[in-house]
């Protein structure tokens, strides 16, 4: 067995000081602990630095100027001098066992440079299902497959020389830098292991925005046109990215269409007929833009809330009801 690596935890907060101190709590109860424990502070305004007063002899902290989670790890990233990184959001939470986890596979393995182990997620304090339950870990020679059609793990560790290598994660995105950074790496000849024991929390918390689900949509689609000019996508994948781009953006217009019915805005009409006429939308879906389009808009809202269309707008997890 290789020697132990260095981990360090970089936890990027924004407004978090009334959750970041159990998140420390559960990164400093480690064993081994982590080399390096880094709070990177994205422009909060909050008593987050009052929160952190009794743990500043255990971690380094960076005050930076509000540029989001991607700018934040990077930050942090390069701060760091360990040999992987795990980024944790500052409301979620490590269950013991997890750095002893990341350490043996990365050991047993040195070529590995994505590591994770399965986690719970969590809903108003109910663990409510697993991260594999719907993301199920590949076999390596499935990773570029799916790294196209989702990112299959998660709270990941990463090996820092790999992700600053490939340009850290994407500060343009204000969703999905942590798939995007795995998708670019897995391009680039990454592999990736996964320890099957749930190790961490995840927390969902409800009421999600619809302005963040389409934006996260968006995204998406984003991240998928990237990876069709990525130069290390091999030709025998492009018509299977083709296909998920198509199928996100079908999803985006579908977001964009409920989003614009549910609030009743003026360009209704337009998104709906935008959606019948995106390529790659479902006959179920093609037939709801084209219904709510043609209805009189005092009959819009009731159609949308109606017809037979899958909603975009609200965020599931494995065995949550909604």
């Amino acid at each position: 067995m290789s020697q132990r690596p260095t981990i360090a935890v970089v936890i990027a907060v924004h407004e978090g000081a009334e959750t970041i101190v159990e998140a420390l709590d559960s990164v400093l109860a480690q064993e081994p602990p982590a080399d390096e424990v880094i709070v990177a502070d994205d422009g909060s305004t909050d008593p987050l630095e009052e929160a952190l007063e009794p743990y500043r002899d255990r971690i380094e902290f960076l005050r930076l100027p509000h540029r989001g989670v991607a700018a934040t790890r990077n930050a942090a990233c390069r701060r760091a001098s360990s040999e992987l990184v795990l980024f944790l959001d500052a409301d979620d939470l490590l269950l013991p066992g997890k750095l002893a986890a990341l350490a043996r596979l990365a050991a047993e393995e040195p070529p590995l440079d994505i590591l994770g182990t399965d986690l719970w997620f969590e809903r108003d304090g109910r663990r409510v299902g697993r991260f594999s339950d719907a993301n199920p870990f590949p076999a390596v020679a499935e990773q570029r497959r799916t790294i196209l059609e989702r990112c299959f793990v998660a709270q990941v560790a990463l090996r820092r020389s790999r992700l600053l290598a490939v340009g850290g994660f994407d500060e343009h995105l204000r969703s999905g830098s942590d798939w995007d950074a795995v998708l670019r790496l897995v391009l680039d000849g990454s592999r990736a292991g996964f320890d099957g024991a749930p190790l961490a929390v995840y927390r969902i918390h409800a009421g999600s925005l619809t302005s963040s689900r389409t934006d996260t949509f968006r995204d998406r689609a984003t991240i998928l046109e990237k990876a069709l000019a990525n130069p290390s996508l091999r030709p025998e994948e492009r018509p299977m990215a083709e296909r998920r781009l198509a199928a996100q953006r079908a999803r985006t217009a579908l977001g964009e269409a409920q989003a614009a019915v549910a609030a009743d805005r003026p360009d209704a009409r337009r998104r709906c007929a935008e959606l019948a006429l995106a390529s790659g939308c479902s006959p179920r879906d093609r037939l709801w833009g084209l219904a709510v389009a043609a209805s009189p808009r005092a009959l819009r809202t009731w159609l949308g809330r109606r017809a037979g269309a899958t909603s975009q707008l609200s965020r599931r997890v494995p065995g949550a009801s909604s």
